[in-house]
């Protein structure tokens, strides 16, 4: 089988563990490596919760430390009430002895993909500044690099961190926006689909039920999550946001796509954060100064999803590890 490379970037939390191990078990995907980036939790506790990620599946894949904060402004926030103060739903299991390699995750991003032209997928699952990183290192890489899979955004429902954000997006801003405007392949995986990809408590219980070490793992860091969509949303289970990119990137056929150009408010009013999708023509002259969106790539925005079959998907495969 000719294997999809690709790296992931994340900020795990804990859905970024259960999509960190729905890659591992798929077969389809050669991982290059994993880089991590503030989000859920700072950017150390990421790796520590990354490396662990691996030692217990018992793979030796690349990991490379990234952003520590947004490109303006400092992080100084996680959301423990959602992952629990370790990021992991307050599970505190021991650190990993695996360690991170010495190259920033911008320098390891550049460096697999210039080694791989053309072959690479980025697929993040948390902010964006460290795809902003790699590309302000070297912008050749906006040529040669084959998709980048974002989980993130809203083009055209509500938001979950504001009204009008998603949680990724807003974390960085402006590095989504730049993102989002760069000349490569996006694909939007945001909350236009992922609040529709709905994994009740009795599928969780059933995933569960496999007792290897990553899936035991893994299930055990979910009751404090869940506990959360039972106070925050009413729902009995989680919507499926992170795993939701990493099926894309394997059944793309389970998602239905518009293209159009976006951009992402960044500046401090009610709307930071939000993903704007343009509904017009972005190319007419008129006002040039005055259309955001003018000259702007399209993008890939996931707007409905066959939300049973990925969850089917999902599921056989992490019961199957």
């Amino acid at each position: 089988m000719d294997r999809r490379k690709i790296i992931i970037d994340t900020d795990p939390g804990v859905d970024d563990g259960m999509a960190i191990q729905l890659a591992l078990n798929s077969k389809e995907f050669e991982i290059l490596g994993l880089t991590t980036v503030f989000g859920n939790v700072d950017v150390e506790l990421a790796t520590i919760n990354t490396l662990r990620l691996l030692h217990i599946a018992n793979r030796n894949i690349p990991v490379a430390i990234g952003a520590a904060n947004p490109l303006k402004g400092t992080f100084t926030y996680g959301v423990p009430f959602v992952h629990g103060d370790d990021g992991q739903g307050n599970t505190w299991v021991p650190k990993s002895p695996l360690k991170p390699i010495e190259l920033s995750a911008a320098e390891f991003i550049v460096q697999q993909i210039l080694a791989h032209p053309g072959q690479v997928t980025l697929i993040a699952i948390g902010p964006l500044t460290n795809l902003v990183l790699a590309l302000e290192l070297n912008p050749t890489i906006a040529d040669v690099v084959k998709e980048i899979i974002l989980m993130g955004g809203n083009a055209f429902c509500a938001g979950n961190a504001t009204p009008a954000a998603e949680a990724n997006v807003l974390s960085d801003p402006e590095a989504a926006d730049i993102v989002l405007g760069a000349n490569w392949q996006v694909t939007m995986v945001g909350l236009d689909v992922t609040h529709k990809v709905f994994m009740h408590n009795s599928v969780l219980e059933k995933i569960a039920e496999n007792r290897t070490p990553l899936n035991a793992y893994v299930a055990s860091t979910f009751p404090f999550y869940r506990d959360f969509f039972v106070k925050a949303n009413k729902i009995e289970g989680t919507y499926v946001h992170d795993s939701s990119a990493i099926v894309y990137c394997l059944k793309p056929d389970l998602f239905e796509t518009v293209q159009c150009p976006v951009r992402v408010e960044t500046t401090a009013c009610i709307s930071k954060g939000k993903t704007w999708p343009s509904l017009g023509d972005s190319d007419h002259e008129e006002g040039d100064a005055l259309v955001p969106w003018k000259n702007r790539p399209k993008i890939n925005i996931c707007v409905a999803v066959n939300s049973s079959e990925v969850i089917d998907f999902i599921t056989q495969r992490l019961i199957q590890s």
